[in-house]
């Protein structure tokens, strides 16, 4: 098992449980002998003000923590050539991670037909080219996963749902897009969550990444603690994929 987890939320985010704070974060994962972790709140749960950003590093140095501890953060694309995140906050942040599919929040385009696999197909692809495209982005997170909550669907029927999706994405324009990640040295999420609602043929897509030498990013998306301890799903799934270090994207050292 690779000791990283570079995709971890907290109580600033909106969506993440309100006991779930740094100090309490960095306590579980030194415990579960992690090595390198980032905090990733979503870029709106900071209030877009830089000072609370400080605030937060100002909390992990207090921790003294005797792992690696990066700030990073979670952002979306509203359209092409739209990101939530601007370049002179993105720039108070370790790493930016860009989510593609962030249907269920304000201004984010959504697919023409969400019941229609072949539609949402199109309009994830066009997602990610956006997401490849945007020069804040280090890593794509989640790409192609469909969410249950945001589709009103059963774990069951988002599965087969999802499958249906994946088997209509073009080939080609799929390529060219990892090829553009490899070249810009963005990395794509390997997140236990595509686990969580059975999209299984998601394996295949990142032994795509893998051949066009895009590397993987391993991170929990976490919400809670429990999340946390998720991470150890996808132990069977690295090792079916032939995952080794070098084949992992990892941060920079920080900016500050």
């Amino acid at each position: 098992m690779f000791h990283c987890d570079y995709h971890i939320h907290t109580k600033l985010s909106p969506c993440a449980a309100r006991d779930f704070d740094i100090e309490k974060i960095i306590q579980i994962q030194q415990e579960q002998g992690m090595k390198e972790i980032g905090i990733t709140d979503h870029d709106y749960g900071y209030g877009y003000k830089a000072k609370n950003i400080e605030a937060v590093r100002k909390v992990i140095k207090k921790c003294e923590p005797s792992i690696s501890v990066h700030v990073g953060v979670e952002s979306h694309i509203l359209e092409y050539r739209v990101a939530s995140i601007n370049i002179q906050l993105a720039s108070y942040f370790d790493y930016v991670l860009m989510a593609p599919n962030h249907y269920h929040l304000r201004g984010v385009s959504l697919p023409s037909d969400p019941g229609n696999p072949r539609k949402v197909a199109n309009h994830e692809i066009y997602m990610f080219e956006a997401a490849v495209a945007c020069p804040l982005t280090d890593v794509v997170v989640h790409p192609f996963v469909v969410m249950p909550n945001v589709f009103r669907m059963s774990k069951e029927e988002v599965a087969a749902f999802g499958q249906e999706m994946m088997r209509a994405i073009d080939q080609k324009r799929l390529i060219r897009q990892l090829d553009l990640a490899a070249q810009r040295g963005i990395g794509i999420e390997i997140s236990p969550k595509f686990i969580r609602y059975n999209q299984m043929h998601l394996v295949e897509f990142y032994h795509l990444c893998l051949e066009r030498e895009v590397k993987l990013l391993i991170g929990s998306d976490a919400h809670n603690a429990e999340e946390l301890g998720e991470l150890s799903k996808l132990e069977p799934v690295l090792k079916e994929l032939g995952v080794q270090e070098e084949h992992l994207w990892r941060p920079k050292e920080w900016r500050w």
